[in-house]
């Protein structure tokens, strides 16, 4: 009859608006994406509903959380962080921790004082950089984590010297993807270093055009010399990485 047929279309229809709003993505979602917030970092790491992000960005000519990380993670249907890490001190990696602590949902804060290994859903991260040597890029926290197929290494601003320790500490360190330190700065990453982790892949989290000269010419000609494959947030945008 008419009315059972206009019954079951507006079931259906009911049914296709109700699908709309159940966030299916997050239902299968594993991905690593470094979000282009300029000369910083901010790295989001996601396993299905799990996620973490590693350091804010940071900008003074406007507010960074709720400019470009609070609508990212909404326009993916993130709506909370199971932990936000912060790497060190310095604006360009926690200057928009405060913003995003206030306005959005945040279950774990952790900076390299409070930092303990991660193990979340596949996410595992492990801090290479207990070394406790004074200043801000001395002490930046040095993750490592194996997921979703891949071995993962986010150097932070950690400086050659950190490096060279950790060579010496973890003889069996190698990574499939590195995000480079100190955004291409020529006081990280190297020649040892990269010889060591033996990298497929080098991510530079750099502001175009930026005042410092990020990413150094040494930085790029060595990692092309080893046959690296380089992805440039200046030059890419928000790089993501993404598995079934």
């Amino acid at each position: 009859s008419m009315f059972a047929e206009s019954t079951i279309l507006l079931t259906s229809f009911i049914l296709i608006y109700l699908i709309g709003l159940i966030p299916f993505s997050s239902a299968y979602i594993k991905e690593v994406v470094f979000i282009n917030v300029g000369q910083g970092d901010c790295i989001l790491i996601r396993d299905k509903d799990k996620t973490v992000m590693i350091d804010t960005g940071g900008t003074k000519s406007f507010d960074m959380a709720e400019e470009v990380l609070i609508p990212y993670l909404l326009k993916r249907r993130i709506y909370h962080l199971d932990y936000l890490i912060t790497s060190h001190e310095d604006f360009d990696h926690a200057g928009a921790k405060e913003s995003l602590l206030n306005n959005f949902k945040i279950n774990n804060y952790l900076d390299s004082s409070s930092f303990s290994p991660i193990l979340l859903g596949e996410i595992n991260l492990k801090n290479l950089n207990n070394y406790g040597i004074e200043g801000e890029n001395e002490s930046s926290l040095v993750l490592y984590g194996e997921f979703f197929g891949n071995r993962w290494l986010f150097m932070g601003d950690a400086p050659a010297k950190i490096e060279r320790k950790i060579i010496s500490d973890y003889p069996s360190l190698r990574a499939d993807v590195i995000k480079i330190g100190h955004h291409g700065s020529e006081t990280s990453t190297c020649l040892d270093f990269i010889n060591h982790v033996d990298p497929k892949e080098a991510v530079i989290s750099v502001g175009k055009g930026n005042s410092y000269g990020h990413p150094d010419s040494y930085v790029i000609s060595l990692l092309i010399n080893k046959d690296i494959r380089i992805r440039r947030t200046d030059i890419e945008g928000t790089i993501s990485y993404s598995f079934l």
